[in-house]
């Protein structure tokens, strides 16, 4: 265990915290993308950008709860957010390689957006006092940002 890692059972729970975080990666990735042509927009788009988005918030929710309380949970967490990164980065730049198209720009802008604020948020809000329908506060916001991008 951590010695700097106390339980407060009234914190959110790890993976509502990454869902929030992924949520507001989502709405930072789908207007900083606004300006960055899609390649495709019926499958790159803000909502489905918010869909990963969110998932892999909980997905790092996952992982911040099985490593919070290790020695050095912070370090290995940050690890894995940019091992997941790279991963993603290499699998665009295959995808761009073999098929073309110009999604590497878009998607890795994207990605990295979602890696970056998931990476820093999920632990901080991990830690917040309050209540699950405060975190779902960005989710709703998110769908929204979305879903007005994606159909205006």
């Amino acid at each position: 265990m951590a010695e700097d890692y106390i339980y407060d059972p009234r914190t959110l729970n790890p993976m509502v915290a990454g869902l929030a975080a992924g949520s507001v990666g989502a709405i930072a990735a789908s207007l900083i993308s606004l300006p960055v042509a899609s390649p495709n927009e019926t499958v790159a788009n803000p909502l489905t950008a918010t869909i990963v988005a969110m998932l892999i918030g909980v997905l790092s929710g996952f992982v911040w709860r099985s490593v919070r309380a290790t020695t050095n949970g912070a370090r290995t967490f940050v690890i894995a957010m940019v091992a997941g990164l790279l991963v993603v980065l290499s699998t665009l730049a295959i995808i761009e390689w073999t098929a073309g198209g110009g999604w590497f720009t878009y998607t890795a802008l994207v990605a990295g957006v979602i890696f970056l604020s998931v990476a820093l948020l999920t632990p901080v809000i991990s830690r917040a006092v309050a209540p699950i329908w405060a975190a779902m506060i960005p989710v709703a916001l998110a769908v929204v940002v979305a879903l007005g991008l994606f159909v205006g």
